[in-house]
């Protein structure tokens, strides 16, 4: 899903709503009620938000779903934000909520730093990064390796039976960003 609308990005720029996403996408479908027991907020504000969700096509109500406890399921498992791509009157929405969502990943990457790692997890997990000097059709290429690389593992973000024992939920987070601070002023390094 490429987020190209600026309402559909205010929609988003909600550190709530942003858990919910996950919340469906992950545990989906799913109530409101349900999603306030793991977010510890009342069913009628998630339900607001789910509603919001909903709104703006991230969400949808699960098929065959009747009655007052209706659950929710995601529309697409992968949500993609380019602030080049979107209209020159949205590039601010767009630059904001990517602030937004790189604030929600760091903090959950800060909050499990300090959370005890199972033993079958311990030497499995990582935090890498690097300072490569790429062309930007080398920059669409690494993308591309990496939208191949965690393919295999998307259908099990919406299928637990697809999920194999001894398989956790696991964060995986990547970005390219200018290291503008490197690049000397009239040029590009």
């Amino acid at each position: 899903m490429d987020i190209t609308d600026r309402k559909a990005m205010r929609a988003l720029a909600h550190p709530l709503r942003i858990r919910l996403l996950e919340l469906v996408g992950t545990q989906g479908p799913i109530t409101a009620a349900r999603c306030s027991e793991y977010v510890g907020e009342s069913p009628a504000n998630c339900s607001f938000h789910l509603r919001t969700l909903a709104e703006h096509g991230y969400i949808e109500r699960a098929p065959g779903a009747t009655g007052r406890n209706r659950p929710w399921q995601i529309t697409d498992v992968t949500q993609n934000l380019d602030r080049n791509k979107v209209d020159p009157d949205a590039q601010t929405t767009a630059v904001a909520l990517g602030d937004m969502l790189q604030q929600w990943e760091f903090e959950r990457m800060r909050a499990g730093r300090h959370l005890p790692v199972p033993e079958t997890w311990k030497g499995h997990l990582f935090e890498a990064g690097s300072t490569l000097f790429l062309t930007p059709e080398e920059a669409d290429t690494l993308n591309e390796h990496y939208q191949r690389l965690i393919a295999p593992f998307l259908d099990r973000i919406t299928d637990p039976a697809l999920r194999p024992e001894g398989s956790a939920p696991v964060r995986v987070f990547m970005a390219t960003t200018l290291a503008h601070d490197l690049i000397q002023e009239g040029g590009e390094s």
